[in-house]
């Protein structure tokens, strides 16, 4: 059920003006000699260390809740590997980038020459040649690094501006800036587009596209919506504690950390499903891929389940999804929110968004499904995707929330570089 009511004025959707620099050769335009020629010649360095840089070691990992110590002795490798990415934990195989000097002593008097025409020195002095030799040429290589260049014009940016369209060796958590994303600019409509297109038997109702709203009536089933409920909450809610939100602090380094804390603006309960009870659970397993391919995005590019519970009185104040700590992260920031209506509400329990002048009412196995970011840059925040959960009045609510990246977030949630542990040493995107 969707009420229109009179809200703020709208904030403005448009984000900062268009570079003025662009690149000025694009891969499109080069022929294929040309393009080959420029990446062998000048970006080589490039490629050995993209190469070199992915033997390293794992990193330490922040979960939600603690984890138990290991799994079913029975357990396949790859039901291992699942167990460790749903409950946060690191694994052996997830190595990150490691670029290092292993010289002792020698690499503080290589030469950009001696790195390229000598592997054995590129070898053993990866970090220090890999500064030697791999450079930007242009003054506004940063700038295109920001906007996503490096993944829409690879050959160029990367005879051009090497060093930042390369990973930070120096950095445990840092990108591939030369990796498209699975969620970049111009897919958040298409990705709207296809949902409408390819699933109406759930029933989507468009309420706005600039931003995007949909609304689903029956995107689960009165069995699904108890499931989900003890899936996440447990058989007898024992996963339920009071709700939390996320805030910045800084550490004695002076690093920004994210940390879950209890909030005024935010009274309910909720549970998160990173236990085997819940992400083995058959219900869940069958919610999830059902939500994963309506938005056509990996499942690990999701967060855990959030179970939510709202008693009479009971409300989260004006808030949005967006996070501003993961916007550097590996995971990006998050895309979408899914949210789930697992029950009705006698009164009350609305999800308003003032800016949209728009409130959605519960409904049992309804769900209501928007961005985070725009269209047009999903790095940068759409501030009329404010919103807020109504006091119960009467009743009890029962939701979840869903809440997906455009990148995979388990993974950099594992090897603790979901923005949790601190900020990365580059600004990679804006």
């Amino acid at each position: 059920v969707i009420t229109m009511a009179r809200g703020k004025a709208k904030p403005s959707a448009k984000g900062p003006p268009a570079a003025q620099n662009k690149p000025v050769a694009k891969a499109g335009g080069m022929g294929r000699a040309a393009v080959l020629g420029a990446v062998l010649a000048a970006g080589a360095a490039a490629c050995g260390y993209l190469l070199l840089m992915r033997r390293g070691s794992p990193l330490p990992t922040a979960p939600r809740s603690p984890a138990p110590t290991g799994g079913p002795p029975s357990e396949t490798e790859e039901q291992r590997r699942r167990r460790l990415l749903q409950e946060g934990r690191g694994d052996p195989t997830m190595h990150r980038a490691s670029c290092v000097d292993s010289w002792s002593g020698g690499c503080s008097s290589a030469t950009a020459e001696a790195c390229a025409g000598d592997p054995s020195v590129k070898t053993k002095c990866c970090n220090t040649c890999h500064k030697l030799t791999c450079v930007d040429t242009d003054p506004s290589c940063e700038a295109w690094s920001q906007s996503g260049e490096c993944y829409k014009n690879t050959p160029f940016m990367l005879h051009t501006c090497c060093h930042s369209c390369t990973p930070d060796y120096d950095d445990k958590c840092t990108h591939y800036p030369t990796e498209r994303p699975d969620v970049a600019e111009g897919d958040i409509s298409k990705i709207f587009e296809r949902a409408l297109a390819q699933y109406p038997q759930y029933n989507p109702q468009v309420h706005s596209r600039d931003p995007w709203l949909v609304t689903f009536d029956n995107l689960l089933t009165d069995e699904e919506t108890d499931g989900i409920f003890e899936a996440v909450g447990g058989a007898h809610g024992e996963y339920l504690k009071p709700s939390t939100t996320a805030k910045a602090t800084r550490d004695a380094n002076g690093r920004v950390l994210l940390q879950d804390v209890p909030d005024e603006i935010r009274t309910s309960y909720n549970a998160w499903c990173q236990h085997a009870g819940c992400y083995n659970h058959p219900v869940h397993e069958r919610v999830i891929e059902r939500i994963m391919s309506i938005v056509n995005l990996p499942q690990n590019n999701a967060e855990h389940m959030q179970l939510l519970k709202y008693h009479p009185g009971e409300y989260y104040r004006l808030h949005h999804d967006w996070i501003p700590e993961q916007l550097q992260a590996l995971c990006g920031p998050r895309v979408f929110t899914f949210f789930l209506y697992l029950s009705d509400v006698e009164e009350g329990g609305g999800t308003r968004f003032p800016y949209l002048n728009l409130t959605v009412m519960p409904k049992r196995g309804s769900a209501v499904w928007w961005p985070h970011g725009l269209d047009s840059n999903p790095w940068q925040k759409d501030d009329r995707t404010h919103h807020e959960a109504m006091p119960v009045i009467k009743g009890e609510k029962r939701a979840a929330n869903y809440w997906i990246h455009g990148s995979d977030f388990k993974k950099a949630m594992a090897l603790g570089c979901d923005g949790r542990a601190g900020q990365p040493r580059r600004i990679w995107r804006k």
